[in-house]
Protein backbone atom coordinates (compact mmCIF):
# COMPACT_ATOMS: atom_id res chain seq x y z
CA UNK A 1 0.00 0.00 0.00
CA UNK A 2 2.68 2.54 0.81
CA UNK A 3 4.71 1.32 -2.16
CA UNK A 4 1.37 2.20 -4.14
CA UNK A 5 0.79 5.41 -2.53
CA UNK A 6 4.11 6.82 -3.07
CA UNK A 7 4.38 5.76 -6.63
CA UNK A 8 0.83 7.78 -6.80
CA UNK A 9 2.12 10.83 -5.41
CA UNK A 10 5.00 10.77 -8.07
CA UNK A 11 3.02 10.88 -10.51
CA UNK A 12 0.80 13.50 -9.18
CA UNK A 13 3.86 15.40 -8.40
CA UNK A 14 4.89 14.55 -12.59
CA UNK A 15 1.88 15.67 -13.75
CA UNK A 16 1.76 19.14 -11.46
CA UNK A 17 5.50 19.90 -12.79
CA UNK A 18 4.40 18.98 -16.57
CA UNK A 19 1.34 21.50 -15.96
CA UNK A 20 3.87 24.31 -14.67
CA UNK A 21 4.97 25.18 -18.15
CA UNK A 22 6.97 21.92 -19.95
CA UNK A 23 6.24 21.31 -22.96
CA UNK A 24 7.74 18.09 -25.95
CA UNK A 25 7.93 19.64 -29.48
CA UNK A 26 10.25 18.36 -32.47
CA UNK A 27 9.77 18.16 -36.15
CA UNK A 28 10.12 15.21 -38.82
CA UNK A 29 11.12 16.36 -41.78
CA UNK A 30 11.92 13.46 -45.07
CA UNK A 31 12.59 13.57 -48.70
CA UNK A 32 13.52 11.71 -51.40
CA UNK A 33 16.37 13.61 -53.63
CA UNK A 34 18.51 12.48 -56.53
CA UNK A 35 22.12 13.72 -56.52
CA UNK A 36 24.91 13.68 -59.22
CA UNK A 37 28.40 15.04 -58.64
CA UNK A 38 31.26 14.39 -61.06
CA UNK A 39 30.79 10.56 -62.58
CA UNK A 40 28.44 9.80 -60.11
CA UNK A 41 24.58 9.53 -58.44
CA UNK A 42 22.26 8.71 -56.22
CA UNK A 43 19.02 8.51 -55.13
CA UNK A 44 17.81 7.91 -51.64
CA UNK A 45 15.83 8.88 -48.86
CA UNK A 46 17.26 11.85 -46.12
CA UNK A 47 15.92 13.88 -43.80
CA UNK A 48 16.42 17.54 -42.86
CA UNK A 49 15.29 19.19 -46.42
CA UNK A 50 13.54 22.21 -45.08
CA UNK A 51 13.66 21.60 -40.95
CA UNK A 52 16.21 19.58 -39.31
CA UNK A 53 14.48 17.04 -37.64
CA UNK A 54 14.36 16.94 -33.54
CA UNK A 55 12.73 15.92 -30.67
CA UNK A 56 12.73 18.61 -27.93
CA UNK A 57 11.68 19.65 -24.35
CA UNK A 58 11.49 23.34 -23.16
CA UNK A 59 9.63 24.98 -20.01
CA UNK A 60 9.22 28.18 -18.04
CA UNK A 61 8.87 28.75 -14.58
CA UNK A 62 6.81 32.42 -13.06
CA UNK A 63 9.39 33.14 -10.30
CA UNK A 64 7.39 36.35 -9.43
CA UNK A 65 8.56 40.12 -9.67
CA UNK A 66 8.56 39.89 -14.23
CA UNK A 67 11.36 37.14 -13.72
CA UNK A 68 11.10 33.51 -15.12
CA UNK A 69 13.28 30.35 -15.10
CA UNK A 70 13.30 28.64 -18.35
CA UNK A 71 15.05 25.80 -19.71
CA UNK A 72 15.74 23.66 -23.20
CA UNK A 73 16.82 20.01 -24.35
CA UNK A 74 17.28 19.77 -27.64
CA UNK A 75 18.25 16.48 -29.60
CA UNK A 76 18.38 15.84 -32.93
CA UNK A 77 17.31 12.71 -34.93
CA UNK A 78 17.17 11.25 -38.39
CA UNK A 79 13.59 9.48 -38.72
CA UNK A 80 14.68 7.30 -42.36
CA UNK A 81 16.10 5.17 -40.07
CA UNK A 82 15.15 6.09 -36.58
CA UNK A 83 18.79 6.92 -34.63
CA UNK A 84 19.68 10.10 -33.66
CA UNK A 85 22.42 12.37 -35.39
CA UNK A 86 24.44 15.26 -33.65
CA UNK A 87 27.07 12.72 -33.78
CA UNK A 88 24.33 9.41 -33.34
CA UNK A 89 23.69 7.03 -33.28
CA UNK A 90 22.20 7.71 -29.72
CA UNK A 91 19.90 10.66 -28.49
CA UNK A 92 22.14 13.33 -26.94
CA UNK A 93 21.05 16.88 -26.48
CA UNK A 94 23.51 18.17 -28.71
CA UNK A 95 21.43 20.45 -30.55
CA UNK A 96 20.54 22.31 -27.90
CA UNK A 97 20.73 21.96 -24.09
CA UNK A 98 20.31 25.23 -22.11
CA UNK A 99 18.61 27.06 -18.65
CA UNK A 100 17.70 30.84 -18.33
CA UNK A 101 16.93 33.37 -16.50
CA UNK A 102 14.40 36.03 -18.33
CA UNK A 103 12.88 39.44 -17.44
CA UNK A 104 11.99 42.82 -18.48
CA UNK A 105 15.77 43.55 -18.84
CA UNK A 106 16.54 40.46 -21.34
CA UNK A 107 17.64 36.89 -20.83
CA UNK A 108 20.30 35.10 -19.73
CA UNK A 109 21.01 31.80 -21.13
CA UNK A 110 24.06 29.09 -19.93
CA UNK A 111 24.77 25.96 -21.56
CA UNK A 112 25.03 24.50 -25.48
CA UNK A 113 22.71 26.63 -27.75
CA UNK A 114 23.17 28.55 -31.35
CA UNK A 115 25.04 31.19 -31.43
CA UNK A 116 24.15 34.80 -32.27
CA UNK A 117 25.94 35.17 -35.44
CA UNK A 118 23.89 32.01 -36.70
CA UNK A 119 20.60 33.57 -35.78
CA UNK A 120 21.49 36.57 -37.67
CA UNK A 121 22.24 34.87 -40.85
CA UNK A 122 18.99 32.33 -39.71
CA UNK A 123 16.80 35.76 -40.08
CA UNK A 124 18.12 36.57 -43.75
CA UNK A 125 18.34 33.27 -45.18
CA UNK A 126 14.82 32.49 -46.85
CA UNK A 127 15.67 28.66 -46.17
CA UNK A 128 16.56 29.44 -42.64
CA UNK A 129 19.88 28.05 -42.65
CA UNK A 130 19.11 25.13 -40.34
CA UNK A 131 18.19 23.08 -43.28
CA UNK A 132 20.25 20.99 -45.93
CA UNK A 133 19.38 23.04 -48.98
CA UNK A 134 19.77 26.28 -48.05
CA UNK A 135 22.49 27.40 -50.10
CA UNK A 136 24.30 29.83 -47.41
CA UNK A 137 25.51 26.50 -46.12
CA UNK A 138 28.43 27.49 -48.51
CA UNK A 139 29.09 29.65 -45.08
CA UNK A 140 30.51 26.81 -43.10
CA UNK A 141 33.42 25.98 -46.79
CA UNK A 142 37.09 26.02 -45.87
CA UNK A 143 38.19 25.36 -49.78
CA UNK A 144 41.30 27.30 -50.41
CA UNK A 145 41.60 27.98 -46.47
CA UNK A 146 43.69 25.59 -44.78
CA UNK A 147 43.42 25.00 -41.30
CA UNK A 148 40.65 27.40 -40.92
CA UNK A 149 37.90 26.33 -38.69
CA UNK A 150 34.35 25.57 -40.22
CA UNK A 151 31.46 28.08 -39.48
CA UNK A 152 29.94 26.14 -36.38
CA UNK A 153 26.03 27.68 -35.68
CA UNK A 154 26.06 26.35 -31.65
CA UNK A 155 28.83 26.57 -29.23
CA UNK A 156 29.05 24.90 -26.06
CA UNK A 157 29.69 26.35 -22.10
CA UNK A 158 28.40 29.16 -23.36
CA UNK A 159 27.16 31.76 -21.63
CA UNK A 160 24.55 34.18 -23.52
CA UNK A 161 22.87 37.54 -23.42
CA UNK A 162 19.99 39.05 -25.37
CA UNK A 163 17.91 41.83 -24.92
CA UNK A 164 13.72 41.70 -24.98
CA UNK A 165 12.85 40.68 -28.30
CA UNK A 166 10.46 43.22 -30.46
CA UNK A 167 10.88 45.88 -32.87
CA UNK A 168 13.99 48.61 -32.38
CA UNK A 169 17.61 48.41 -31.40
CA UNK A 170 18.75 44.82 -30.09
CA UNK A 171 22.02 43.09 -28.78
CA UNK A 172 22.99 39.87 -28.67
CA UNK A 173 25.95 38.55 -27.29
CA UNK A 174 27.43 35.13 -26.28
CA UNK A 175 31.01 33.62 -24.31
CA UNK A 176 31.96 30.21 -24.44
CA UNK A 177 34.52 28.51 -22.19
CA UNK A 178 36.99 26.28 -23.55
CA UNK A 179 36.59 22.73 -22.12
CA UNK A 180 40.07 21.05 -24.07
CA UNK A 181 43.47 20.01 -22.48
CA UNK A 182 44.11 23.66 -21.21
CA UNK A 183 47.59 23.68 -23.46
CA UNK A 184 47.21 27.37 -24.31
CA UNK A 185 45.08 30.13 -22.59
CA UNK A 186 42.24 30.45 -25.13
CA UNK A 187 41.96 26.75 -26.08
CA UNK A 188 38.68 26.06 -27.24
CA UNK A 189 37.01 29.41 -26.31
CA UNK A 190 34.47 31.25 -28.59
CA UNK A 191 33.30 34.46 -28.62
CA UNK A 192 30.96 36.11 -30.63
CA UNK A 193 28.03 38.85 -30.90
CA UNK A 194 25.18 40.55 -33.06
CA UNK A 195 23.55 44.11 -32.84
CA UNK A 196 20.71 45.33 -35.14
CA UNK A 197 17.64 47.17 -35.93
CA UNK A 198 14.74 45.62 -36.43
CA UNK A 199 11.76 47.74 -38.11
CA UNK A 200 8.03 47.19 -39.60
CA UNK A 201 9.88 46.40 -43.18
CA UNK A 202 13.45 46.60 -42.82
CA UNK A 203 15.71 44.84 -40.35
CA UNK A 204 20.16 45.41 -40.28
CA UNK A 205 22.39 43.53 -38.55
CA UNK A 206 26.05 42.92 -37.81
CA UNK A 207 27.54 40.02 -36.34
CA UNK A 208 30.87 38.12 -35.39
CA UNK A 209 32.12 35.14 -34.05
CA UNK A 210 35.33 33.66 -33.41
CA UNK A 211 36.81 30.54 -32.34
CA UNK A 212 39.70 29.93 -31.42
CA UNK A 213 40.93 26.09 -32.16
CA UNK A 214 42.00 23.53 -29.65
CA UNK A 215 45.66 23.37 -29.31
CA UNK A 216 48.91 26.06 -29.84
CA UNK A 217 51.88 25.50 -31.40
CA UNK A 218 53.60 26.53 -28.04
CA UNK A 219 52.36 26.36 -23.97
CA UNK A 220 50.60 28.91 -23.25
CA UNK A 221 50.39 30.46 -26.28
CA UNK A 222 47.32 31.44 -28.05
CA UNK A 223 46.14 28.73 -30.42
CA UNK A 224 45.01 29.89 -34.10
CA UNK A 225 41.79 31.28 -34.45
CA UNK A 226 39.23 31.75 -37.05
CA UNK A 227 37.10 35.25 -36.84
CA UNK A 228 33.73 35.78 -39.01
CA UNK A 229 32.33 38.64 -39.53
CA UNK A 230 28.64 39.30 -41.22
CA UNK A 231 26.16 42.20 -42.23
CA UNK A 232 22.99 40.58 -42.65
CA UNK A 233 19.28 42.83 -44.42
CA UNK A 234 15.62 41.42 -44.65
CA UNK A 235 13.00 43.51 -46.37
CA UNK A 236 9.42 43.29 -46.65
CA UNK A 237 8.35 44.65 -49.87
CA UNK A 238 3.58 42.99 -49.54
CA UNK A 239 3.97 39.49 -50.48
CA UNK A 240 7.49 39.65 -50.96
CA UNK A 241 10.47 39.33 -48.68
CA UNK A 242 14.28 40.26 -49.65
CA UNK A 243 17.04 39.21 -48.21
CA UNK A 244 21.06 39.88 -48.92
CA UNK A 245 23.86 38.60 -46.51
CA UNK A 246 27.88 39.79 -46.23
CA UNK A 247 30.20 37.46 -45.01
CA UNK A 248 34.23 37.93 -44.51
CA UNK A 249 36.03 35.02 -43.04
CA UNK A 250 39.54 35.37 -41.65
CA UNK A 251 41.99 33.10 -39.88
CA UNK A 252 44.89 33.39 -37.94
CA UNK A 253 47.23 31.54 -39.57
CA UNK A 254 50.10 32.93 -41.91
CA UNK A 255 49.36 32.20 -45.31
CA UNK A 256 45.32 31.60 -44.99
CA UNK A 257 43.24 34.00 -47.47
CA UNK A 258 40.43 35.64 -46.22
CA UNK A 259 37.11 34.69 -47.93
CA UNK A 260 34.24 36.22 -48.96
CA UNK A 261 30.13 35.14 -49.54
CA UNK A 262 27.67 37.24 -50.52
CA UNK A 263 23.72 35.74 -50.91
CA UNK A 264 21.13 37.15 -51.99
CA UNK A 265 17.10 35.42 -51.66
CA UNK A 266 13.61 36.49 -51.81
CA UNK A 267 10.79 34.77 -50.96
CA UNK A 268 7.27 35.20 -52.77
CA UNK A 269 3.84 33.92 -51.13
CA UNK A 270 1.18 33.16 -53.59
CA UNK A 271 -1.15 33.04 -50.58
CA UNK A 272 -1.00 31.79 -47.64
CA UNK A 273 -0.45 28.55 -47.95
CA UNK A 274 1.91 28.50 -50.84
CA UNK A 275 5.18 30.21 -51.26
CA UNK A 276 8.39 30.27 -53.39
CA UNK A 277 11.84 30.81 -52.55
CA UNK A 278 15.37 31.91 -54.46
CA UNK A 279 18.98 32.43 -53.00
CA UNK A 280 22.10 32.93 -54.69
CA UNK A 281 25.27 32.62 -52.72
CA UNK A 282 28.86 33.15 -54.18
CA UNK A 283 31.92 32.44 -51.94
CA UNK A 284 35.79 33.96 -53.34
CA UNK A 285 38.73 33.54 -51.79
CA UNK A 286 41.93 36.41 -51.92
CA UNK A 287 44.32 35.66 -54.45
CA UNK A 288 42.56 32.24 -55.28
CA UNK A 289 40.72 31.54 -58.65
CA UNK A 290 38.60 28.72 -56.25
CA UNK A 291 35.56 29.86 -55.83
CA UNK A 292 31.87 28.67 -55.50
CA UNK A 293 28.43 29.82 -56.84
CA UNK A 294 25.74 27.50 -55.25
CA UNK A 295 21.76 28.50 -55.77
CA UNK A 296 18.96 26.85 -54.60
CA UNK A 297 14.91 27.34 -55.81
CA UNK A 298 12.33 26.15 -53.76
CA UNK A 299 8.29 26.05 -52.96
CA UNK A 300 6.27 25.00 -50.00
CA UNK A 301 3.00 23.73 -50.56
CA UNK A 302 1.55 24.26 -46.26
CA UNK A 303 -1.17 21.64 -45.70
CA UNK A 304 -1.95 22.99 -42.67
CA UNK A 305 0.13 24.78 -40.11
CA UNK A 306 1.90 22.40 -38.84
CA UNK A 307 2.34 20.42 -42.38
CA UNK A 308 4.08 20.95 -45.61
CA UNK A 309 5.31 19.95 -48.50
CA UNK A 310 8.14 21.12 -50.61
CA UNK A 311 10.78 20.72 -53.48
CA UNK A 312 13.68 22.07 -53.87
CA UNK A 313 16.19 22.18 -56.63
CA UNK A 314 19.91 22.76 -55.59
CA UNK A 315 23.14 23.61 -57.75
CA UNK A 316 26.59 24.01 -56.89
CA UNK A 317 29.42 25.32 -59.25
CA UNK A 318 32.99 24.59 -58.31
CA UNK A 319 35.72 26.91 -60.05
CA UNK A 320 39.44 26.27 -60.72
CA UNK A 321 39.25 22.51 -59.11
CA UNK A 322 37.39 23.53 -56.30
CA UNK A 323 35.83 21.31 -54.45
CA UNK A 324 32.95 22.19 -52.19
CA UNK A 325 29.92 21.02 -51.56
CA UNK A 326 25.81 21.24 -50.36
CA UNK A 327 23.30 18.81 -49.02
CA UNK A 328 25.64 16.39 -48.13
CA UNK A 329 26.65 15.58 -51.90
CA UNK A 330 30.48 14.32 -51.68
CA UNK A 331 32.48 15.65 -54.36
CA UNK A 332 36.00 14.39 -54.91
CA UNK A 333 38.95 16.97 -53.92
CA UNK A 334 40.45 18.98 -56.21
CA UNK A 335 37.89 18.21 -58.85
CA UNK A 336 36.12 21.58 -59.93
CA UNK A 337 32.86 19.11 -59.95
CA UNK A 338 29.25 20.43 -59.79
CA UNK A 339 26.47 19.24 -57.20
CA UNK A 340 23.44 19.11 -58.91
CA UNK A 341 20.16 17.87 -56.77
CA UNK A 342 16.28 17.84 -57.31
CA UNK A 343 14.09 16.84 -54.51
CA UNK A 344 10.75 16.38 -53.00
CA UNK A 345 9.58 16.29 -49.48
CA UNK A 346 6.72 16.85 -46.26
CA UNK A 347 8.12 18.29 -43.03
CA UNK A 348 5.55 18.13 -39.99
CA UNK A 349 5.74 20.34 -36.79
CA UNK A 350 4.64 18.78 -33.30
Amino acid sequence: MKTFLAAGLGLAAGAGAWAQGVTMYGTVDLYVAHARSGGSSWTRMQDGGHTASRLGFRGTEDLGGGLRAGFVLESGISPDTGLGNLPGPELSFTRQSFVSLAGAWGQVDLGRMYTPMFYTLFRADPYGLNAVFSPLNLVAATDAQPGAQAFAGRASNMVRYRTPQGDGFWLDAAFGFGEAAQASRRSGQFEGAAAGWTGERLTLAYAFQRAHGGSATAPLADPPRTTYQALSATYKLGDLDLYANHVRVRSSLAGVPQARLTSLGARYSFTAMSQLMVEAVDRRVDGSARRQLGWTLGYDHHLSRRTTLYARWLGLGNHADASATLAGVTVAANSGDAVRVLAAGIRHNF
